[in-house]
């Protein structure tokens, strides 16, 4: 998958620089556009017992330069870079192998599958309380598509995205997870069975400089057989004032 899809990029590349003229410095600077996106990530086959937050807020930076496709200037394809991270609040903790410290495991778990587990609402004769548990992944992207722009300053986007895992990681705030009654913030920095890349086709539809946006992720974030097969469908609004 991982050579086609670079195939593809090389190819919709060369395409696109087959219409473009040497461009000058001005030209250069008029196809470049920066913007960002804020969104909520929908997320898909998340075990129902992890209590899945709906409102799963994310947010994203990106470049984009275009090529012209036409002498009028409506189509254009793109290739850019970005950065995107993803959330996924839920009332659960993140737990891999055969054991976690409530012995609270889902069935047929394997010995280095990683799984959500829920919290007890009591451990040793102390109440537990969760008041926020989240992961996050951040990737660094590679957007490329091709942008249509009416002459009413209506355009509308389609894309596809690849993307290279950055950061994954897990928040928890709430008791200690001891049963000793104490409230902690914890942070952890490793999250195993993470897949490296994501990928998937993206849209947008939009008025001048705002519109909205929405991406269907195909890729798990978990490897396969090596954690719930979960993935984002993100939908939001995208800016690109400049």
């Amino acid at each position: 998958m991982k050579r086609n899809v670079f195939l593809i990029i090389t190819l919709l590349a060369f395409a696109a620089s087959s219409y473009a003229q040497k461009p000058s410095a001005e030209s250069i600077r008029k196809r470049l556009s920066l913007g960002f996106g804020v969104y909520n990530d929908f997320w898909m086959k998340v075990p129902d017992s992890t209590n899945a937050r709906t409102i799963n807020q994310g947010v994203d930076v990106f470049i984009h330069y275009s090529f012209p496709m036409d002498k009028k200037g409506h189509l254009e394809f793109f290739i850019g870079g970005g950065i995107g991270a993803h959330n996924l609040y839920n009332q659960a903790l993140l737990g891999v192998g055969k054991f976690n410290i409530y012995n609270t495991l889902p069935a047929n778990v394997g010995a280095d599958e990683s799984y959500f587990y829920n919290v007890p609402s009591t451990f040793a004769g102390k109440s537990i309380s969760v008041k926020k548990s989240k992961m996050s992944i951040t990737y660094v992207d590679v957007p490329f598509g091709f942008q249509y722009k009416a002459s009413n300053k209506i355009h509308g986007t389609l894309g596809f995205k690849v993307g290279w895992k950055l950061d994954a990681h897990t928040k928890y705030k709430g008791s200690d997870l001891d049963g000793s009654g104490f409230q902690v913030k914890e942070k952890s920095l490793t999250l195993r069975n993470i897949e490296n890349f994501h990928y998937g086709p993206f849209a947008t539809l939009g008025y001048k400089w705002v519109g909205v946006s929405v991406f269907y992720q195909l890729s798990s974030v978990f490897q396969k057989d090596l954690g719930p097969q979960i993935y984002p469908v993100s939908v939001g609004l995208v800016f690109q004032p400049f």
